[in-house]
């Protein structure tokens, strides 16, 4: 193909690529109108919505116009071939990266209660426990009510805790929380990301240069790789459902078995359902071929050991609890209505629930490299008539995004379109496959645009990312004329300063920090639990306690 073709279908994509994200970037403007404090009555989703990608729509747009220019394209290109010729190398590499990106970025620290929950079990089971254990008279102070039954469960009156999540994120968890390197693991799995997509794109489109492309598309993307430097689960289920689609992709009983144990560790990471949404397109597929019966039986017997130790038997553990938890489940009705009118008194843009589908959209094409999802859209159209590998691969994109219709909430907190992000391997691998014969022209395009992402689009995002963290952390009580012991957050006059109240399974901390139940009775609080120590200083995001200096 001559560059003449290279030049007009690469055009034809940077404009749709530009229209499409000008287009995003009007919705968000009007969405934006009337809104003038950014930290004041907006939903965290409306916010990062709004506050953030809004500022990535026309850094956005030049990089799918300057990807135009011939030297980018090479460049590209280039690059791309040797990711393909080496996936180690750069699996190690993307690990280092994201390890530093991990700890001065994302200040190594749990952000949301989301993330939390995850590493709060995790320190549970690095001391050889299953449950936590605070003081129950202290409980409202150390777990928000709004809190409880949402991310952290109470299970006896004596104040056993535990995670309301599933536990085997935070099982893969404990050995780094045991060395207190937790921040370390999801950049581990998003190295072990890259190479597996290196092998899908091997294995699917039969180059080493369109596996490096796959990869290089993967790693631009900032939505990957902002989840790569996180706490949240979402890394660990987007490795678990790429390794189980190469495992199926030339199935055998021992390959079935294997993937099928794989997909046990998926079930149980935080949730079933992003598995679950995944996987069912090839179990339908593996029921169409020949040996269905030996190939399923296979898979199933993989799953089964996970999944009735992981998740049936930690089921069964907190059923020795049920009456506690039947009391509980109330408790907390109570406690999620509450925390919902808290969350949105004074709100300007409240929670948008299934209105947030759409915005997912614009989440995912701003959070991803310039034109691949575009071509991610054209490749799933070309398949809507076929039958087998690439149909299940692209149904179970679908279905994942469309399952979530029936979740009556937005995503909250999270980067990117957090929800699709268990599936999100399906829009390279898609992307790619319209790339080849013959659209191969569009290849150094697409290349182009990605490492213009990875540099300047990734960048943007770890910018945004490392000064909203270090805003929420600014938001913990002044401490002056003393030694802090006790700070007590006023969720108030805070920015979801309520996410800041975390202890130690254990209330071992040698800095606590609770919530405020009203300064009288956080006084009284004080006066009983704590009366060696003295009020040294408050301000408008609450109070901080402690030993006066001498």
């Amino acid at each position: 193909m001559t560059d003449v073709s290279l030049s007009k279908e690469a055009r034809r994509l940077a404009e749709v690529s530009v229209a499409i994200t000008v287009a995003i970037g009007v919705a968000l403007a009007y969405r934006r109108e009337g809104l003038q404090n950014p930290f004041s009555g907006v939903s965290i989703y409306s916010h990062l919505l709004l506050f953030q990608d809004y500022y990535a729509v026309a850094p956005y747009a030049i990089v799918a116009a300057l990807a135009l220019l011939a030297p980018v394209r090479e460049l590209g290109l280039r690059f791309a071939a040797w990711i393909g010729g080496h996936p180690g190398l750069v699996a190690v590499a993307t690990t280092f990266a994201l390890a530093a990106g991990s700890r001065f970025v994302y200040h190594a620290y749990p952000l949301s209660m989301d993330e939390y929950a995850l590493v709060f079990q995790s320190q549970i089971f690095a001391e050889g426990r299953l449950t936590g254990k605070y003081p129950a008279e202290l409980m409202d102070w150390i777990v928000p009510s709004f809190f409880q039954g949402r991310f952290i469960s109470i299970l006896s009156g004596a104040g056993d805790v535990v995670s309301v999540y599933w536990p085997g994120y935070s099982l893969l968890l404990t050995p780094f929380t045991l060395l207190g390197i937790p921040w370390l693991l999801n950049p581990i799995l998003c190295g072990g990301t890259v190479f597996v997509m290196h092998g899908l794109g091997l294995r699917l489109l039969g180059s080493r240069e369109a596996a490096g492309l796959v990869v290089l598309l993967t790693i631009a993307s900032p939505a990957v790789t902002v989840n790569g430097i996180s706490f949240y689960s979402m890394t660990g289920h987007l490795l678990a459902n790429a390794l189980y689609l190469l495992l199926l992709l030339e199935p055998t009983p021992r390959r079935a078995f294997a993937a099928g144990a794989v997909g046990s560790l998926a079930l149980v990471l935080h949730n079933p359902v992003p598995h679950i949404l995944f996987a069912l397109p090839w179990l339908v597929w593996l029921a169409s071929r020949p040996e269905r019966l030996r190939l399923l039986g296979a898979l199933v017997a993989g799953y089964l050991p996970g999944c009735l130790l992981l998740g049936f038997g930690w089921s069964l553990f907190l059923g020795r609890h049920t009456e506690t938890a039947a009391a509980g489940a109330i408790a907390a009705a109570g406690a999620n209505l509450l925390y919902d009118r808290v969350a949105s008194i004074g709100t300007t843009v409240s929670s948008l629930g299934l209105a947030s589908r759409p915005l997912d959209l614009a989440k995912l094409w701003l959070w991803s490299v310039p034109g691949m999802m575009a071509l991610a859209l054209a490749g799933g159209w070309q398949l809507r008539r076929e039958r087998g590998i690439w149909w299940a691969i692209a149904a179970s994109g679908l279905l994942t995004f469309f399952g979530y219709f029936f979740v009556p909430f937005d995503q909250g907190h999270g980067w990117g379109a957090r929800y699709f992000h268990s599936a999100w391997l399906v829009l390279p691998l898609l992307a790619v496959r319209v790339l080849r014969a013959p659209n191969a022209a569009l290849s150094g395009y697409v290349a182009g645009c990605a490492i213009l992402s990875l540099a300047l689009l990734t960048s943007l995002r770890a910018l945004q990312v490392e000064q909203f963290i270090a805003r929420h952390l600014a938001q913990l009580p002044a401490v002056a004329g003393g030694e802090a012991k006790v700070l007590i957050i006023d969720g108030r006059n805070s920015y979801y300063g309520w996410d800041l109240v975390r202890s130690d399974p254990f209330f071992r901390d040698p800095v606590k920090v609770l919530f405020s139940r009203g300064a009288q009775r956080d006084a009284a609080m004080m006066a009983a639990h704590f009366p060696e120590y003295r009020l040294l200083a408050s301000d408008r995001h609450g109070w901080t306690w402690g030993v006066p200096a001498r």
